[in-house]
């Protein structure tokens, strides 16, 4: 990984999973509170995947009244949902595929055990790496996910521009 890589300039696109939330708790929570305030503070705004919306929308009804913790971090801006991955891009659809094959080679799982929500990481980060020159930090309490993620994107072209930050490292970091 190259040392230049900075997760915090503004042409990073954070990338988070669905552990990175379950891990900060409900809104009251400090976790949750200290992660809206770094996205804040640092202006920038984690995306999601879709099926990590999904997921996420099945929050704990404990929350606050009529509203899950994603969706109120959706409405203060500090979160945004990508689109529905374009299955007809070759290259997403690759990467897709490699990343499952990765996890289950490195967790000695099924494939067919693989979360959506894994592959649908490296969907969200091709479709943001092949519209800008950016650079990409995936967000993930899940390492052999996070580690996939970069691996496979760096062997389809987007070497050095991939990152994976451990959510509870995060998490830690800023609490």
């Amino acid at each position: 990984m190259s040392e230049t890589f900075d997760p915090l300039q503004d042409s990073v696109t954070w990338i988070a999973d669905t552990g990175l939330f379950i891990a900060c708790g409900r809104q009251q929570n400090n976790k949750y509170t200290a992660l809206e305030r770094f996205a804040q503070r640092n202006a920038l705004t984690f995306v999601i995947p879709q099926r990590v919306y999904d997921e996420l929308g099945g929050a704990p009804r404990r929350s606050t009244p009529g509203q899950t913790p994603i969706n109120s971090a959706i409405d203060a801006g500090w979160v945004t949902v990508a689109d529905e991955p374009d299955y007809t891009n070759g290259t997403v659809s690759q990467v897709m595929d490699d990343v499952r094959s990765y996890i289950a080679r490195s967790s000695k799982r099924s494939e067919d055990r693989i979360e959506k929500a894994d592959t649908a990481l490296a969907a969200a980060a091709v479709e943001r790496l092949e519209a800008d020159s950016g650079l990409v930090c995936i967000v993930t309490t899940d390492i052999d996910a996070g580690e996939a993620v970069v691996a496979t994107l760096d062997a389809h072209g987007f070497e050095n521009r991939v990152r994976f930050k451990n959510g509870f490292e995060l998490i830690d970091e800023i609490t």
